[in-house]
């Protein structure tokens, strides 16, 4: 009984298909939509192949259907490289271009490639500073956290230094925090342990960067040796002692923005840089 199930006669029927003849280990079929084509004997018999894949192409979608910014402009259907069928769409950005079948249906694919594109370029230029110094200086701050292959890595990220959670993937919030850097200077911590996080970064001197680089290259031999904080008076900075308390609370409180700080006091940006590298 199961031997007769699994014989292929001429003329018999699997599915849609009808056997013209057969071919070694493969058929001759005919599907009932008028298609012939070859199929190996096994997928007939275990049920596996029962028509050309018209029941599929019956569920097609129509020219001018929309999916995001794509609409189908062709309805017939190409095999891909992996087998997958193809539509031919036309982007909103002009482009053409056959796209997964499957993917448009469900909702995966919704441009040609440019809606990424644009809302990376709309990322990097809409606050207007992408060739910036500030701009810079915050993809720096990123790559020496993060990128393992950086030469400063083993002194930030390896050290277990990040960049805070609201200027990690948002330059514009970064800007705002830390203000326009005034001519000549780079951004640093004011607590080395911390991150790179509003309240504990400030723009300094290069100078004094520098500075601070020896600094830590110097612990990494060094880990025992304390290195005294240079000591400025004052009197030194010419700041009466109420502004130095008074900036140092603004700057607890969030306020990593030292032109606005110098602004709001009435005295120099270097005077202020000064306070908090020196007074907290």
């Amino acid at each position: 009984m199961e031997t007769t199930k699994r014989i292929i006669n001429i003329s018999g029927k699997f599915g849609s298909w009808t056997v013209l003849e057969k071919q070694g280990k493969q058929v001759l079929c005919k599907c009932d939509c008028g298609t012939q084509k070859l199929v190996y004997s096994h997928t007939l018999t275990n049920g596996r192949s029962t028509n050309c894949g018209c029941k599929k192409r019956k569920e097609s979608i129509q020219v001018g259907a929309n999916f995001g910014r794509l609409t189908v402009i062709s309805d017939v259907e190409v095999k891909g490289k992996r087998g997958e069928l193809l539509l031919l769409t036309l982007c909103r950005c002009g482009t053409q271009k056959y796209v997964s079948k499957n993917s448009l249906k469900r909702g995966l694919t919704q441009s040609c490639g440019c809606l990424q594109r644009d809302s990376l370029k709309t990322d990097k230029t809409i606050h207007g500073h992408c060739k910036s110094h500030e701009y810079n200086s915050w993809l720096h701050i990123k790559r020496i956290c993060y990128n393992k292959n950086h030469h400063q890595y083993k002194y930030h990220g390896g050290c277990g230094i990040e960049v805070d959670a609201s200027w990690r993937d948002n330059f514009t919030q970064f800007l705002k925090d830390m203000g326009l850097a005034p001519e000549g200077t780079v951004i640093s911590r004011i607590d080395q342990e911390s991150d790179f996080a509003p309240g504990n970064c400030l723009w300094i001197p290069r100078k004094e960067h520098y500075r601070q680089i020896h600094v830590l290259r110097r612990k990494e031999f060094f880990i025992s040796q304390t290195l005294p904080k240079p000591v400025v008076t004052n009197s030194e900075i010419n700041v009466s002692p109420n502004i130095v308390r008074a900036i140092i609370k603004d700057h607890a409180n969030g306020e990593a923005n030292m032109n606005k700080l110098a602004t709001q006091y009435k005295i120099s940006t270097q005077d202020a840089i000064n306070i908090i590298l020196y007074h907290v």
